[in-house]
């Protein structure tokens, strides 16, 4: 078993060796999550300072989500030419998620479950990128056609159907459940052994510092949307499922929830800056 781990892991340092292209599509796409990440983060903490009113009609632009990300980008002087970057850089991380994907590792329930993740990330990151393109050719407004109203209209539709609350509820618990592997990862820095020790402008352990919060936040926001949608679910009421700007904007309302907001948000601009600091370190890594 340790000799089919090994295996692999030699095979995929050949790769990135052979393919020295392959890694720096990666690294390109790494930098772009990070921006988009960075800037969700600086959107959330007017949040919990309370001069985050959303825009009148829920405009996307006001919004603490990475679809508000792309829409802040676009306000810019620079606007269509950070979207085509953006979206360029999207669109390349979202290769190297799919060459990680098919990367040689050893059999198992892990590698299956890191391979659907894989998957799962390639296909909501070509949402954004997509997302970005349209901002850039001027084909999607601020309109009101936002996460959150994506969000209630697709739980909306989910719950008309004889199982639709059930399939609600699993996907909250399928967030939940992502938050906690989120949270693993940060509180143990699972992550460490994806950087190349030496690399880059901050010595490898400040880098892992700075993951271990970006992960924890991005947990808690895993987390807190899939308690909505289960809450939705069990109470039978799509308009309590939320995006992660409206699950913000609820968990400020609570007596200790601004607190909580800031913490989020500068943990995701944290996480945004991880990436931007740790590009250089970001090594080629299989479904292990």
């Amino acid at each position: 078993m340790m000799e089919a781990g090994r295996t692999g892991a030699n095979t995929v340092d050949r790769v990135a060796r052979q393919h020295p292209a392959v890694v720096a599509v990666g690294r390109a796409g790494w930098l772009a999550k990070g921006v988009v990440y960075g800037i969700v983060g600086a959107l959330a903490v007017p949040i919990a300072l309370g001069s985050g009113a959303r825009a009148e009609g829920g405009e996307a632009d006001a919004q603490a989500s990475q679809v508000g990300a792309i829409a802040k980008l676009a306000e810019s002087p620079a606007g269509s030419a950070l979207l085509w970057a953006v979206a360029a850089g999207l669109l390349l991380y979202v290769l190297w998620r799919l060459v990680s994907m098919v990367l040689p590792a050893e059999p198992g329930l892990r590698t299956l479950a890191t391979r659907v993740g894989y998957g799962i990330s390639a296909a909501v990151y070509t949402s954004l990128a997509w997302t970005a393109v349209s901002f850039a050719r001027r084909s999607t407004t601020t309109s009101g056609d936002t996460e959150e109203s994506r969000v209630d209209r697709a739980s909306q539709a989910f719950m008309e159907q004889s199982a639709g609350r059930w399939l609600v509820a699993a996907l909250g618990l399928v967030l939940v459940a992502i938050g906690a592997f989120f949270a693993h990862r940060g509180a143990t820095a699972g992550f460490r052994d994806e950087l190349r020790p030496g690399v880059g402008p901050l010595r490898t352990d400040h880098l892992v510092r700075l993951g271990q919060v970006g992960w924890c936040a991005r947990a808690a926001t895993m987390a807190l949307i899939g308690v909505l949608l289960v809450k939705a679910a069990v109470e039978f009421s799509p308009d309590d499922a939320e995006g992660l700007d409206g699950a913000l904007r609820r968990l400020a309302g609570v007596p200790w929830g601004k607190a909580a907001v800031l913490s989020i948000g500068l943990g995701l601009v944290v996480y945004g800056a991880y990436c931007a600091l740790s590009t250089p370190a970001q090594r080629l890594q299989g479904p292990t």
